[in-house]
């Protein structure tokens, strides 16, 4: 299983609207609740966790799926992490979201978790073919890095980044309904999904403006 992770830029100079829309996605340590009181409504969070989680899905063939993610996914990781690890520290809760808050999406991209269900040899590098494509524009296909780091320095191993950078035209289709589909490239591992489910699409575009 692989893992992304991608790094956000600054909030300077951004328009007011987006800078806006920004602070009302942004995850801060105030918006996590403490390990004591997560394990009080574990069962309830996850639940609707889980089922943000689903939405936001996207299976390509039978190997490999996408987690598009979003505030709400992000911070079930960290509060899962938290009450697995029982971190009760300030710092190190900090640190934790320091290195999860990069899986936000910005803007104009989305960012993804991406699980490979085969160790296959010959599917290795797939992680640099995986496209998205909305309406008829072109593919787009996501940008990814390896090795990277948690904000702790502790080594994750394999672990990739994909973002998949949207022009604006492609935001404005998106957020329109057109139909969004996904796929990979690759020779030993070539398919693209049906339509994806309207839901998905719109629960993703909400995350562009």
């Amino acid at each position: 299983m692989y893992v992304l992770f991608l790094q956000q830029p600054s909030l300077r100079y951004l328009p007011l609207k987006q800078y806006l829309k920004k602070l009302m996605t942004e995850l801060k340590i105030e918006d996590l609740l403490s390990a004591d009181e997560y394990d009080k409504k574990r069962d309830e969070l996850l639940s609707i966790a889980n089922s943000e989680s689903e939405l936001r899905t996207v299976r390509i063939g039978n190997n490999v799926s996408l987690l598009f993610e979003n505030k709400e996914t992000v911070q079930n990781k960290l509060q899962e992490l938290i009450w697995n690890e029982n971190v009760i520290r300030s710092e190190e809760i900090q640190k934790k979201l320091s290195m999860y808050k990069f899986l936000l999406p910005d803007t104009n991209n989305l960012k993804a978790s991406m699980s490979i269900n085969s160790d296959e040899e010959e599917e290795k590098g797939i992680d640099k073919r995986v496209w998205i494509q909305i309406g008829e524009n072109d593919r787009v296909f996501g940008s990814s890095s390896t090795n990277l780091k948690r904000a702790d320095d502790e080594d994750y191993g394999g672990v990739f980044v994909l973002e998949f950078d949207l022009s604006n035209l492609m935001i404005k289709d998106f957020q329109v309904g057109m139909i969004l589909y996904a796929g990979i490239d690759h020779p030993k591992y070539n398919i693209r999904t049906k339509e994806i489910l309207k839901q998905t699409t719109a629960s993703l575009a909400k995350d562009l403006l």
